[in-house]
């Protein structure tokens, strides 16, 4: 009963977010004046919002609805989306300019957060039943991933003590703060890091956190490719890394596809 219960708060609070992050993207792209930024950085909440109006909240909705308590590869993707929502809202909240839309900002980011924490902690299994190849390929990828965007920021970080440089994110977006290097930095890079060596290690834990992070991938590419062709249609500059993204955003899905079809683990979830 109290399994049943959990779940049953679970999907009414995630229903409340999804409402939530629909209102907040569609008012984003309805509502052209919202967004106070410069014209890269609105072209940034653009794509976002296409995404995660297109994308996530459907397929959040798709979760919802086939989602069981016993029904774990399920619960981990709809992890996988809050934790999207979680890091994005994070961008609208700590680097848009302030508008009419913030209360909605840190309403999604406070329930995603909150969600995270019980959907995550009800979850426990004995171990990975799989290929330890497989998981150490899968290992590899995210570990790469890391590492190359580890390197990308610490280097300009680097740069600026010095030279003084200003890292070129920094110039386009015109605001005195880094909030990009800082979640990925901060967040991101340390989380795939850690899911990287758990999965070589076969450990639960990493079969969690790497498909987050495979989730993350393939939305996460979805954005900025879209971002960048945003930028292309408006005469805004053209994206040299454009099919770095879609393929980022693609391989994130292939590897997630993998994991799950030849992977499982045992028992089913344990809600608390």
């Amino acid at each position: 009963m109290v399994r049943v219960k959990n779940h049953y708060r679970l999907k009414v609070l995630t229903v409340v977010l999804t409402l939530l992050s629909a209102i907040a993207s569609g008012l984003g792209l309805l509502m052209p004046e919202l967004y106070r930024d410069n014209d890269f950085v609105k072209t940034a909440w653009y794509g976002n919002d296409w995404v995660t109006l297109a994308i996530v909240v459907p397929a959040l909705i798709i979760v919802l609805v086939f989602s069981r308590e016993e029904a774990f590869k399920i619960r981990i993707i709809w992890m996988g989306l809050i934790s999207y929502l979680f890091y994005n809202y994070s961008f609208y909240l700590f680097g848009a300019a302030f508008n009419s839309a913030f209360l909605i900002y840190t309403a999604i980011f406070s329930l995603s957060l909150f969600i995270l924490m019980m959907g995550l902690s009800s979850m426990q299994v004995q171990g990975i039943v799989g290929s330890s190849k497989l998981l150490r390929g899968i290992s590899i990828y995210l570990f790469f991933i890391a590492f190359m965007l580890c390197m990308v920021e610490v280097s300009q970080s680097i740069l600026f003590i010095t030279e003084g440089r200003i890292p070129e994110i920094m110039i386009k977006t015109q605001h005195p703060g880094n909030i990009v290097f800082a979640l990925d930095l901060g967040l991101i890079v340390p989380a795939m890091f850690l899911s990287a060596v758990w999965l070589w290690q076969k450990k639960f834990w990493g079969y969690v956190l790497g498909a987050m992070m495979l989730i993350k991938g393939f939305t996460y590419g979805l954005v900025l490719f879209m971002g960048g062709l945003l930028m292309e249609s408006r005469n805004l500059g053209e994206d040299p890394m454009l099919p770095v993204w879609l393929l980022l955003s693609l391989s994130g899905l292939g590897c997630l596809v993998i994991l799950f079809n030849k992977t499982k683990l045992q028992p089913a979830i344990l809600s608390r």
